[in-house]
């Protein structure tokens, strides 16, 4: 048996004030297409409506697959999730997101027409649900797995989110999430695009990226700093020496943050060494580095000289 061209994860973790108007979005972004992709319910030990509103949004469908596991861990549910698909390509959304309306009609066309190894479109970050209203006309780009590189490290044009992207199947199975509470997309997403040829971007994209005070990524501690080191220091590991202006701006502003926690630990030093190691007029001319990491520079070298 053929199968289909996407499968759309969806996770939730007592998202349930936000899931059903999650759901309901997917089903508008689809359309017509609904039967045509295969569409995963995850319920991570959610003690809310969660479960109830994924059972309501499957019934009758049989291209809905619900599952539920008890990791309260979004790097094991993104595993266990990628190994369930079956479809051509994966791309995931968050239970207390949205998609716009029909967004993914022009989206399913292009992946069957164009067989890319990843598309990547740029996220739409909102406070609010927007208001209804025209939305732009999807068109991809080919891009180099280099400049996909350099385009990411700047931070500007897409961050290592595995949602608002659609990933051939065969690629992301041979990958795996780390085990972490969050950070766990910036920790894999070089991996998976350097085994990636034929990439493509959109400037416009689907996906409703919803800002929440209370989401898991805007409440920190030092337990999910010490992850996004770890994701920095696997970006340096994958990429080497090839982008060290670039991939120096992600250690400025991880520094800018977090200094006053960062000048407890014991380890500290490395990322001191690193500051002082940047050359300053290089780093300055590359005219891929932004106006505001040259500024920063000067700032967390002041910072770390008290550490």
């Amino acid at each position: 048996m053929k199968s289909l061209l996407l499968s759309i994860v969806v996770t939730a973790h007592n998202s349930g004030e936000y899931l059903e108007a999650c759901l309901h979005s997917l089903r508008s972004a689809l359309g017509e297409n609904f039967n045509l992709c295969e569409i995963l319910l995850i319920n991570d030990s959610s003690s809310d409506d969660s479960e109830k509103i994924y059972d309501r949004f499957a019934l009758g469908s049989t291209n809905i697959k619900k599952f539920n596991v008890s990791y309260e861990n979004i790097g094991m549910v993104r595993n266990f999730a990628v190994q369930k698909c079956s479809g051509q390509y994966i791309t995931m959304l968050d239970g207390d997101d949205l998609l716009l309306r029909t967004s993914f009609t022009e989206i399913l066309d292009f992946l069957s027409s164009h067989q890319p190894d990843m598309l990547i479109t740029k996220l739409n970050e909102v406070q609010i649900k927007p208001s209804k209203g025209e939305i732009n006309r999807f068109a991809a780009r080919a891009i180099g797995q280099n400049r996909a590189i350099r385009e990411y490290l700047i931070h500007k044009s897409f961050q290592a989110h595995f949602i608002g992207k659609f990933i051939k199947s065969e690629i992301l199975k041979d990958h795996h999430f780390p085990d972490f509470v969050c950070y766990e997309d910036s920790f894999l997403f070089l991996e998976v695009l350097q085994h990636c040829n034929r990439i493509y971007y959109s400037s416009v994209g689907p996906y409703l990226y919803v800002k929440r005070a209370g989401s898991l990524s805007a409440i920190m501690d030092e337990g999910k700093i010490k992850l996004y080191k770890i994701s920095l220091e696997r970006m340096d590991s994958i990429l080497g020496s090839e982008y060290k202006s670039l991939q120096m701006c992600h250690w400025i502003e991880f520094i800018n943050r977090y200094h006053d926690i960062i000048a407890l630990w014991t380890d500290r030093g490395g990322m001191k060494q690193c500051l002082a190691n940047v050359r300053t007029f290089s780093f300055i001319l590359n005219p891929y580095v932004r106006l505001s990491y040259k500024r920063k520079l000067f700032k967390v070298r002041r910072i770390t000289k008290a550490w």
